[in-house]
């Protein structure tokens, strides 16, 4: 006696067990590698690989204003309580305004034609690399 198609794809016991296991290795890499949701948010400036101001996000009280010096087109950086953006700038594709308000961990806010990098990071002392 043969045995139908039907019979011969359908799955086992073996594949069920298989199917969950690697589900469970999905949720937990994903678990593992979640952003960190910590409460203290810091913005890095980055002007052409050199650092130009650290903003603490999370403990400012009121909206801070900083002209970037040394940039090759005038930019503009204003940050308040947990968010960060350019307001302004005279580089030619505007990519860096467009972006908008960041405030998530690992989010970034970058200027090519001016070489600069903001980069919003959880702070903490357990923090030891940016995700997102």
């Amino acid at each position: 006696m043969r045995s139908s198609a039907a019979d011969r794809v359908r799955p086992t016991p073996l594949d069920a067990l298989v199917a969950l296991a690697v589900l469970a290795a999905a949720a937990a890499i994903l678990f593992a590698f979640r952003p960190k949701s910590g409460n203290f948010l810091t913005a890095r400036i980055v002007l052409d690989n050199e650092l130009v101001a650290e903003l603490p996000l999370s403990a400012l009280s009121e909206t801070v204003t900083l002209d970037v010096p040394g940039a090759r087109y005038p930019i503009t950086v204003e940050a308040e309580q947990g968010r960060v953006r350019v307001s302004h700038s005279e580089c030619p594709s505007q990519d860096c305004v467009h972006t908008g308000w960041v405030s998530r961990s690992g989010g970034q806010i970058i200027c090519l034609p001016n070489r600069l990098v903001i980069t919003v990071t959880g702070g903490g002392a357990d923090a030891d690399a940016v995700t997102g």
